[in-house]
C-alpha cells in the first residue's frame, strides 16, 4: 500500500460531505463535464475468498488531485475536458459507520482513460478492483472445507453449527457456497462465544489490519481480539454489531487495537454475546471471514 493512500485513510463526515461538491455546475470558469459511476465490483483470485463486497463509495482523482468522495451510484461535475486519466479508489464504511468512510487500503485503484466534453456525461463502466499483490491473508474461513478454524470456547453455552439449508446460507452470484455457520441460544442459556483456533502474529506498527466478515443476527454481536500479554489472557471487545435481518458485510478495523497491544505476538479473533434473561431466543449467522493486512 502506498504512503499517500495511508495519509488519506480516514475522512471526517463533514469533510466527506464537502467533497461531494466537486464543482459548481454554474462556475464562472466554464461549463463542466460530467462523470457517471454506477457501481464498483471486486474481482478475486483463487485463495482470496469471496468476491462479495460492501463497496459504497468512489474516491475519484484526476491529475493526482482528489475530485471528490462520492456515494454510489453518482453523476458528478468536473471542470475538465478532453482526454483524462481517471483514477477510482473503492471506498468503504470502516466498522460499518457512515461517519468513518475511507478508500479500502487493500484494493488497487481502477484506472480509466476517458474523453470528457463540456455539458455531456461520460459513463465509466465495468469498474473493477482487486486485492493488491502485497495483501496478506492471515486467516480465512468460509466453512466449506472439512475442518473449521473457529469454534466455541469453554465459556459458551451452545455450539457453533455448520448449516447447509439454501434458505439460510450466504450466497453470492457465480460462487459455490454450500455452508455457513450459525449459533442459537434459547431459554436459560445466556452466553455464546467462539474464537479462532490459531493465534496470529499481526502488524502492530500502524499498518492497516482488517477483519472482513458476513453476518446476519437478531441480537447484538460483539467482535474483538483475545490477546496474551505478559502471559495473561485479555479479552478486548472492538465492535458491537447491531441486528441485521439480511446478510451484511462489514470491514472491522483492528489497526489501533493491535498498536495499543504492541508487546503481544499472540492474537485470536473472537465473537460472542450474552443474551438477556428476558429474551427467549438469540440467533446469529456468519460466513467468509478474512483477516488481512
Amino acid at each position: 500500500m502506498n504512503s499517500s493512500l495511508l495519509r488519506r485513510f480516514f475522512l471526517p463526515a463533514f469533510l466527506f460531505a464537502i467533497l461531494f461538491i466537486a464543482c459548481d455546475p454554474n462556475d464562472e470558469e466554464g461549463i463542466p463535464s460530467y462523470i457517471q459511476i454506477e457501481q464498483i465490483d471486486l474481482v478475486t483470485l483463487p485463495g482470496q475468498g469471496t468476491a462479495s463486497h460492501n463497496i459504497t463509495d468512489a474516491w475519484v482523482y484526476i491529475d493526482d488531485k482528489l475530485i471528490g468522495a462520492f456515494e454510489l451510484p453518482v453523476t458528478f461535475p468536473v471542470l475538465k475536458t478532453g482526454e483524462q486519466e481517471v483514477v477510482v479508489y473503492a471506498g468503504i464504511k470502516i466498522n460499518g459507520i457512515s461517519a468513518t468512510r475511507a478508500p479500502y487500503p487493500f484494493f488497487d485503484p481502477f484506472i480509466a482513460n476517458v474523453r470528457l466534453s463540456q455539458g455531456n456525461t461520460t459513463k465509466i463502466e465495468n469498474v473493477l478492483v482487486n486485492y493488491g499483490s502485497n495483501t496478506t491473508f492471515s486467516w480465512m474461513e468460509d466453512f466449506n472445507g472439512g475442518a473449521v478454524s473457529i469454534d466455541t470456547t469453554s465459556a459458551s453455552e451452545t455450539r457453533l453449527l455448520k448449516i447447509s439449508d439454501p434458505e439460510l446460507v450466504f450466497s453470492h452470484p457465480g460462487e459455490h457456497n454450500p455452508f455457513s455457520a450459525m449459533a442459537s441460544i434459547t431459554g436459560d442459556q445466556l452466553r455464546f462465544e467462539c474464537a479462532t483456533l490459531n493465534n496470529f502474529d499481526l502488524p502492530k506498527d500502524g499498518r492497516p489490519v482488517f477483519l472482513e466478515m458476513h453476518y446476519k443476527n437478531d441480537y447484538n454481536l460483539t467482535v474483538g481480539l483475545m490477546i496474551v500479554l505478559q502471559g495473561q489472557p485479555i479479552q478486548h471487545p472492538i465492535l458491537v454489531l447491531n441486528p441485521s435481518v439480511e446478510w451484511n458485510k462489514i470491514y472491522i478495523n483492528l489497526t489501533h487495537t493491535l498498536s495499543n497491544f504492541y508487546q503481544s505476538n499472540d492474537f485470536r479473533v473472537f465473537l460472542g454475546f450474552v443474551k438477556s434473561p428476558d429474551t427467549e431466543t438469540a440467533t446469529i449467522y456468519f460466513d467468509h471471514f478474512k483477516l488481512i493486512h
